[in-house]
């Protein structure tokens, strides 16, 4: 134990001294940083075309900023859920780490510009137009935002997309559009894919190819892009702004000219991904073969490289001002084509970001006309139709080199100054070929149709249908009442009362033969019998039900199996699901109960019996999304079809009555629940789902079945409620 413990004390202070030296063996600033990446790779995308590299570029990136002492948050091959999840993860880690925080967000896939915003493509995208990519898929502008409302110092957002756009030749088919961010070195105001980004200063964005362009995924390991990122981010001290002029130059190589990486910055701190020791000699990375990497080159510096170096040199820098100077110089004819190509292109997008800055009608037409065939022609007309006037006519001004016009009526404002851009006579010398605008019909015959895609396949928006199977339990109150109308006697009392009445009769006669009168006396006896009936209160017949005999109360509950289908529709708002359901279900749910009671010399058992055939709900529903998760509650009415059954039944029904009587009425109520779907796929979703439903009071009376007492009844009232669990799928569509 005394060993363990000198060893473990051992340990901890070789451990604390390696970390005292490299604190100060290191720069100051990185050994302060706190440094956070968001890396993700998209590559196993389920309805347009996979990417073998993504995943590669993700794994080797992340790799290379763990080394440069990155806290990573993956996020591989994830649908927009989980990207969303990941992504609150990532700006929850940078909340938390306070001030001088370093954010960097890594991206390889898909991604498309619409209506001068970037969006990174999920693995489920699914889009019948483009209508639906700005709810299917994540704006890189909204990226940047969350990252300044978490305190981040230094934003920096590399996209290697672009590779395989999944929507070539139609409307979407452009790569990523141009972006700029505030204190850019041109000038220009903060833009995310030419619509403002609303992030304060410190962000550094680079892409992966021109805008407009598509990036190569490479025949190799890791594509042509991160490749020479993962080469140069590793020079010790280097700031990023030069890593990214290498970058740009050893891409521009690979590809023989035709890709060339775009990137942009206003960082406020200098920035390298791995530290140089301070014992080190600074590296020498000032130039790249004759091209200045550190320093802006002048434009004398630029007219006294030879023609090869002043098109590197331009290449590298990507600015407009260095392009225009190059021109001026006598390139050959192939060099001097090219940059041309990428001036005009950069030309069009910085049009095209002004008119999205402006974003009223007068800029987006202008826009139309000045550029009648570009590609973001059709989202010009198709905007200014929708764009308030404010007669804004700065596009026109943003245009080093515009396209000719007829000659007309032209509005400046005396004291207006382009932003960051060169007078437009400054350069070049070599105007491109002049190309007569087309007339408007022609414009409009050019113009494609508006693309179906895919079939649409919002997250949760839509309609859906699906089946389910479960179980449940049923409780049936029933109170018994009567009978009532039972048959009577009336008992009588017979009573008889005998008085009998005497009377004398005295005769006195003469007779001839005697002197003295004869007296006779005569008795006669009169007896009178009375009989009198009394009757007393009606008592029930022998043959009625005895009132003693019902309960009051039974409970016919009971367990039972459940399965039916479902239709619905939802509606998505962020992360909050509304929408309306019905289903039906075929149901044996419920039970019945009996009661024997022997008052009165007669055993009486009563029996009730409910059950539940069907039921059947139209509810509203509303929940919230987490994740691959809708968590949600339910509640609307229910209606159901109720088999009831009761009966009264005497131990010897030859000589007492019963009672029985049966119905099926289609009930109805209200219903509430809840439950948890997960969606498994794009379009299909399992869930669990939970209901309690209550369908009211039903009364059910009972008549003679025996035929002694035929206007005698008795009744029974029942109150249905039930607990209903299921779990099923959904499909949407």
């Amino acid at each position: 134990m005394r060993i363990q413990a000198w060893a473990h004390a051992f340990l901890c202070v070789m451990a604390a001294t390696a970390f005292a030296a490299f604190g100060l063996g290191a720069t100051p600033a990185f050994a302060q940083q706190k440094r956070y990446a968001f890396v993700i790779g998209n590559g196993a995308y389920a309805n347009v075309t996979k990417l073998p590299n993504a995943l590669n570029d993700a794994s080797a990136t992340r790799a290379m900023l763990q080394d440069a002492g990155f806290d990573i948050t993956p996020a591989l091959d994830l649908s927009l859920a989980g990207l969303r999840g990941a992504l609150d993860v990532f700006i929850d880690k940078v909340r938390k780490s306070g001030p001088d925080t370093t954010a960097l967000v890594y991206y390889a896939g898909h991604a498309v510009q619409l209506d001068g915003a970037n969006y990174i493509l999920p693995t489920d995208i699914r889009p019948e137009t483009s209508a639906n990519i700005p709810s299917q898929a994540l704006s890189l502008s909204e990226i940047l935002r969350r990252l300044d409302g978490a305190g981040a110092k230094s934003k920096i957002a590399i996209l290697d997309a672009c590779r395989d756009n999944p929507f070539a030749g139609r409307e979407l088919s452009r790569g990523l559009a141009l972006q700029i961010v505030d204190g850019a070195n041109d000038g220009v105001r903060s833009e995310a894919g030419l619509a403002r980004v609303d992030s304060g200063s410190g962000t550094f964005v680079a892409f992966a190819t021109s805008p407009g362009s598509a990036a190569a995924d490479g025949t190799g390991p890791n594509s042509p892009f991160t490749t020479a990122f993962l080469k140069e981010a590793r020079e010790p001290g280097l700031p990023v702004e030069q890593i990214f002029r290498r970058i740009r130059l050893a891409v521009y190589d690979t590809t023989n000219g035709v890709q060339i990486p775009w990137d942009t910055s206003s960082l406020i701190t200098e920035f390298a991904f791995f530290p140089r020791q301070a014992s080190a000699a600074p590296a020498q990375t000032a130039m790249a073969g004759n091209v200045p990497l550190a320093a802006r080159p002048t434009p004398a510096a630029l007219r006294g490289m030879s023609p090869a170096d002043a098109t590197r040199t331009a290449i590298a820098w990507d600015r407009q001002d260095i392009y225009g100077t190059v021109l001026t110089a006598d390139l050959d004819d192939q060099s001097a084509l090219r940059l041309q190509r990428i001036l005009s292109q950069r030309t069009e997008e910085r049009a095209w970001a002004e008119t999205v800055l402006a974003g009223d009608a007068e800029s987006f037409k202008l826009y139309a006309r000045l550029y009648p065939v570009s590609s973001h022609v059709q989202a010009a007309i198709r905007l200014a139709e929708a764009a308030p006037s404010r007669n804004r006519v700065q596009v026109a001004q943003t245009c080093p080199v515009c396209p000719a016009l007829p000659a007309q009526p032209r509005m400046r404002r005396a004291d207006y100054t382009p932003r960051g851009v060169a007078p437009a006579h400054s350069f070049p010398r070599r105007a491109p070929a002049y190309t007569p605008p087309l007339p408007p019909a022609q414009q409009q015959a050019m113009a494609p149709a508006v693309p179906m895609l895919l079939p649409e396949r919002p997250r949760w928006t839509g309609f859906y249908v699906g089946g389910s199977l479960g179980a449940g339990r049923q409780n049936g109150r029933t109170s018994v009442a009567g009978p009532y109308g039972s048959p009577t006697v009336i008992p009588s009392t017979n009573t008889t009362t005998t008085a009998t009445t005497t009377a004398t009769t005295t005769t006195t006669t003469n007779l001839p033969t005697s002197s003295f009168p004869t007296t006779q006396t005569t008795v006669t006896n009169t007896t009178v019998i009375t009989n009198t009936t009394v009757f007393g209160a009606p008592v029930p017949a022998p043959s009625a039900i005895d009132p003693a005999a019902l309960p009051g109360r039974l409970s016919p509950d009971g367990n039972g199996m459940v399965g039916g289908a479902q239709f619905g529709f939802n509606y998505q708002i962020g992360a909050v699901v509304i929408g309306a359901e019905t289903d039906l279900s075929a149901t044996r749910l419920g039970g019945s109960q009996n009661a024997s009671a022997n008052p009165g010399g007669t055993r009486f058992t009563t029996k009730a019996e409910t059950e539940l055939s069907m039921l059947g709900t139209v509810r509203a529903r509303a929940g919230f999304v987490l994740g691959d998760f809708l968590i949600y509650g339910t509640g609307g009415y229910a209606y159901g079809l109720l088999d009831q059954k009761g009966l009264i039944t005497p131990d010897n029904p030859a000589a007492v009555s019963g009672a029985s009587g049966s119905r099926s009425p289609l009930a109805s109520g209200w219903a509430l629940g809840g439950g948890v779907e997960y969606a498994i796929l794009p379009g299909t979703t399992i869930r669990l789902d939970y209901t309690h439903y209550d369908l009211g009071n039903q009364k059910l009376p009972l008549r003679d079945f025996t035929g002694l007492a035929p206007g005698q009844y008795a009744s029974m009232r029942s109150r249905t409620t039930g607990d209903i669990l299921k779990a099923g799928f959904n499909f949407g569509f």
